[in-house]
């Protein structure tokens, strides 16, 4: 119920002020307008205004007066809120003998009136404004409470689950509804709860129109949908003529497609939804895209990597205690790239889409699916043998092969290849599960693609690649215990006078009594993700073998040039984990220099940006290794903000017998000088290759010919000798 303004007013200056607007009252008083007084001052408190028998008499000016008896009047005035009407009675009353004057003068006892009126009128709006906004500002107080208290960050699957139910009630508790709800279709995902206060009737029925009508709804207008009118026309057309009132809202993802909503559903007829519980839901439905981007895929909506991994444990879980039978498939789309080369990454990722609802309209209720990266799907299928999950593979190869992609030019089939892999109780994990059946996709992608391939012991061939999977312990072994040796490239300026010189920073692995190339063993590192945890420890070690030498080479000025693969790029903390190296060695930033491969950027060309620009603020610089070797080099130069172009080795080594190799270079050397960039050259063999590349304008040379790798022990050490040489 609301309080009456007037019993919140402050009258302490009004004790003073009203006998001078009203001289020689006797008494004056506030009353509800019931008659109750919330006020008074006056020389006769108990008997000025005497008993109410309704005998008042109205003089004009909504100013009413009776006789009080005993030579004593009394008069009132009705006192209005701007928000709430009349709220009660200013009440005057006079001694009749010793007041007579200003009785007698209507004008001037109606101006008296007037005045008192405005100024209590006045302050009761102001209170009115006030107290509204404490109101407010409790309501936002409790919103940032709500909104603080939801997480958002997660880490595990499990985490982000128990996260979206705490959302779930967080919302019921708050709004004070009798249903929260959270339903995300292509996630099989759909939450409810209440506050315990208000709980709705049938909850089931309603949670399957907000999984239909109310969601298709939601989704066609990307925008809430509230409901709190009963003649409302969407209430019988979304939400089948329900008497509760609604508000639901999109979830959206980071490509503006919904992907789920979160509802509120109130049975009580005069609670209605405002523009504020909107805003409320709006806030917690970003907060629920979060947190399901975490462990899903934002273009398809699909479990990401790290969800499905999380369901793969659980499923091991399962075969090892109730011997229940899983199979996993490893799905590629067929030369994607193709599609982005000739049609556009628009037309990719569109594409990657397609397929990701065939497998969802496709598979069972109780399958899982996940794309696990740019063009790699896994399903994981319960209760199913290698032979049936070669038939489900068969129905989701021919399903897919009826996409086509069309332009105006051309038109392109899409295929996919399967790998196939049982989950049995005696596999040694997670990682040789999915192992097995990548190997089986790798298979079936290098026996001509649009093929399946199952994973089988007598299989000789997926068993030679299965033994690939002993690279996961060595390198992690070589990680852990500093097996990994750092070597070092000169790379030398054509103007050497006026250029400092660079030094590429290679790696190699201590095998016994043998160095093992980086071909020996990163592409199992790529393979099996394990590129973020080897980048770490050669920006680590190369950091503080440099730091270690600085103070006696710094006045060559060398720069350092380190590489990063494209799984870093897309490495949670890894930009936090380059700061702290950074900030942490005692080498000016602009001495450092890192490397990327241009298909590694290409691949992940928003996280690319956002890096280099980032250690580029830092004063670090950025190298763009193997340019030229994409389709679309040139298109994305104005995107990626780096400082040199390292052109693909393989025009270089053709330079001197290919003039379509020597027209690239060419070409990237104009483009590069107009863009101010420096350009690079490597796998430089010979002195004729030397020549071509000077008169091209190439800025820096690299190759055997200019310098074989040696330890970056002994980089330091000769270039020691070099400074102390020029110094002397």
């Amino acid at each position: 119920m609301m309080t009456n303004p007037i019993k919140s007013l402050s009258m302490a200056k009004y004790e003073r002020m009203l006998p001078r607007i009203f001289p020689g009252a006797s008494l004056m008083e506030l009353q509800e307008l019931e008659g109750k007084a919330v006020w008074r001052v006056g020389d006769k408190p108990d008997a000025a205004v005497g008993p109410d028998d309704g005998t008042w008499a109205d003089i004009g000016h909504r100013i009413e007066r009776r006789d009080a008896g005993d030579n004593r009047s009394v008069f009132r005035r009705v006192l209005m809120s701007r928000d709430h009407g009349a709220i009660g009675r200013l009440v005057v009353a006079f001694d009749t003998q010793s007041s007579v004057p200003l009785m007698t003068a209507q004008d001037a006892l109606r101006r008296a009136f007037g005045d008192a009126a405005l100024l209590l009128q006045e302050e009761i709006d102001l209170q009115a404004e006030c107290d509204q906004l404490a109101v407010e500002l409790t309501e936002r107080y409790e919103e940032l409470n709500l909104v603080y208290d939801t997480k958002d960050e997660v880490e595990y699957l499990e985490e982000g689950q128990e996260a979206l139910v705490t959302l779930v009630h967080n919302c019921a508790d708050y709004l004070n509804v009798g249903l929260a709800a959270l339903v995300c279709r292509d996630q099989k995902l759909a939450l409810h709860a209440d506050n315990g206060s208000a709980r709705l009737a049938d909850v089931p029925a309603i949670m399957e129109l907000l999984s239909s009508t109310v969601y298709d709804g939601v989704e066609a207008r990307l925008n809430a949908v509230i409901i709190n009118e009963s003649h409302d026309e969407e209430r019988q057309r979304l939400f089948g003529g329900r008497r509760e009132n609604l508000l639901a809202h999109p979830i959206v993802d980071d490509y503006g497609n919904v992907i789920g909503l979160i509802a509120v559903a109130s049975a009580r007829p005069n609670h209605h939804f405002s523009n504020g519980d909107r805003n409320l839901l709006e806030v917690m439905c970003k907060k629920a895209s979060r947190i399901i981007h975490t462990h899903h895929d934002s273009l398809t909506g699909l479990m990401n990597r790290s969800g499905f991994e999380t369901a793969l444990v659980s499923a091991i879980s399962s075969v090892r205690q109730s011997m229940q039978q899983y199979c996993l498939l490893q799905i590629d789309i067929d030369q994607l790239h193709t599609v982005n080369d000739l049609m556009g990454h628009q037309e990719g990722d569109n594409v990657i889409r397609r397929v990701s609802r065939i497998l969802k309209e496709t598979l069972r209720e109780t399958d899982q699916v996940a794309r696990l990266g740019a063009d790699e799907f896994a399903v994981l299928l319960p209760n199913c043998t290698i032979d049936q999950g070669q038939t489900v593979a068969e129905n989701l190869s021919r399903a897919i092969s009826e996409l086509k992609c069309i332009s105006a030019d051309r038109q392109l089939d899409v295929t996919v290849s399967i790998g196939v892999a049982a989950v049995n109780p005696d596999c040694d994990g997670i990682v040789s599960v999915m192992a097995s059946a990548e190997i089986a996709c790798t298979a079936a992608k290098e026996g001509g693609r649009n093929r399946i391939e199952i994973f089988a012991d007598d299989n000789t061939d997926l068993i030679r690649r299965s033994e690939e999977i002993e690279w996961i312990s060595r390198l992690q072994k070589a990680i852990r215990d500093d097996q990994f040796i750092l070597f070092c490239q000169p790379v030398l300026a054509v103007d050497e006078k006026n250029h400092p010189p660079h030094y590429e920073i290679l790696v190699r692995l201590k095998d016994g009594d043998k160095i093992l190339s980086p071909a020996a063993f990163i592409p199992a590192a790529e393979r099996y993700q394990l590129m973020p945890q080897i980048d770490r420890w050669i920006v680590s070690d190369a950091l503080k073998r440099i730091e270690k030498e600085w103070a006696m080479i710094e006045s060559a000025g060398a720069v350092f040039c380190i590489n990063l693969s494209g799984q870093s790029l897309t490495n949670p903390g890894f930009f936090a984990f380059l700061n702290d190296e950074l900030e942490r060695c005692g080498v000016p930033n602009r001495n450092i220099c890192f490397e990327i491969t241009e298909t590694a950027a290409i691949a992940n060309v928003d996280e690319a940006t956002t890096l280099i620009t980032a250690m580029r603020e830092l004063g670090c610089r950025f190298a763009l290794d193997d340019f030229g070797a994409g389709l679309s080099s040139f298109g994305y130069l104005k995107t990626l903000p780096v400082d040199y172009l390292k052109i693909d080795g393989s025009f270089v080594l053709e330079l001197t017998s290919d003039d379509v190799s020597r027209a690239m270079v060419e070409s990237i050397s104009h483009i590069a000088k107009t863009m101010g960039l420096t350009t690079i050259a490597e796998f430089v063999c010979d002195a004729e290759t030397v020549a071509i590349l000077e008169g091209l304008g190439i800025d820096y040379l690299q190759g055997y010919h200019i310098g074989k790798p040696m330890a970056l022990a002994d980089m330091m050490h000769r270039l020691r000798e070099d400074v102390a040489l020029a110094s002397a």
